[in-house]
């Protein structure tokens, strides 16, 4: 191996394939690539039991991962979520206390500030759920109920609570059906025959109360091939069809961020003294097939909104062809006219 490359060791929350980690963890890599100036050796490592609220197993893999970079640890651990980033501030003294470490495609709320090192960086992100109920009700204004679809697993369950705080302010507009004590394919029976007036908002379904575990896009296109109201996100990490939009996280943002502090550290600067500042949503983006679908009027977007998939008109598809076939009409016209 060229004795110049960085080892780089990225732990995954649930999967290497689970939305919207695996998106942040894609981009990531290719981020550390363009960026880096140096060869980079990348491994990957997932960590299973954040599915579950059991620790015990938790020891086991910190002895594998000790075992494994024993004798040659990675220049730089990267954590995708909120599970990975928990699981080693837990384990730090015994997970490679020395190795610089970066926290990312997390929300503030989930770090643990008070137990971080001088090797800990962050790259948060901060959630702003009224921003997205407030958002479904400007574009749907005749809302009375909005479905949240959320999992069961740890992460998850915190989740459910910091969400059902921030929909109190809204309770007296709309009524919130959480859907979260029944199992995803209960939770589709339900959503294939809402009543009118229904909006959906997509948190997370990583894994449902009987313990169903959902990688990739899997459980995000069950519920759009049944669902009879419009689906709603906050990470377009889950945007590019079956979402109609709103205020959302940028996860091309969020990696090159999240790269570049990697770099950063790789160069031989301090973890813990670099700060970067949690980021929020960026400017509202709909898809435009979903508008169509739904029959929402652009007039209702909010202002600065980003409009994406637009199929092109008939002129701007065949502005050629018809501009021809206008020519050689006007040409026989003029002839005939001689």
């Amino acid at each position: 191996a060229d004795p110049e490359a960085k080892r780089v060791m990225i732990l995954h929350s649930f999967g290497e394939d689970f939305r919207p980690w695996g998106e942040y963890a894609r981009t990531i890599r290719s981020e550390l690539t363009r960026q880096s100036r140096w060869p980079l050796d990348i491994q990957n490592h997932s960590l299973l039991t954040a599915r579950s609220s059991d620790e015990n197993p938790e020891g086991p893999f910190v002895e594998y991962l000790s075992a494994l970079y024993g004798k040659n640890p990675p220049d730089l651990i990267i954590c995708i979520g909120a599970p990975a980033a928990n699981f080693v501030q837990r384990h730090r003294a015994r997970l490679f206390p020395a190795i610089p470490m970066v926290m990312t495609a997390v929300e503030q709320r989930r770090i643990r500030f008070d137990s971080l090192t001088e090797n800990d960086a962050v790259v948060a992100v901060q959630h702003d759920f009224t921003a997205s109920f407030d958002t479904m009700l400007r574009v749907l204004p005749d809302t009375k109920n909005i479905v949240v679809i959320n999992g069961a697993s740890p992460n998850e369950k915190f989740w459910l609570g910091e969400m059902q705080r921030e929909a109190k302010p809204f309770e007296d507009r709309v009524r919130f059906l959480w859907f979260d004590d029944m199992p995803y394919e209960g939770i589709l029976k339900q959503a294939a025959s809402l009543p009118q007036g229904t909006a959906i908002f997509w948190h997370l379904m990583n894994v449902d109360v009987a313990g169903v575990a959902y990688e990739g896009d899997s459980g995000l296109k069950k519920l759009h091939a049944v669902a009879n109201a419009p689906i709603f996100s906050y990470d377009d990490g889950f945007f590019g069809e079956e979402i109609v939009g709103g205020p959302m996280h940028s996860v091309a943002e969020g990696s090159r961020d999240a790269a570049t502090v990697a770099v950063r550290i790789l160069g031989g600067e301090k973890a813990g003294t670099i700060k970067t500042p949690p980021q929020g949503y960026v400017a509202a983006k709909f898809d435009w097939r979903q508008l169509q679908r739904w029959n929402i009027g652009e007039h209702l977007l909010p202002p600065g909104s980003r409009i994406y998939f637009r199929e092109p008109t008939v002129w701007e598809k065949y502005r050629w062809q018809v501009a021809i076939v206008c020519g050689i009409v006007l040409i026989q016209a003029v002839f005939i006219m001689i």
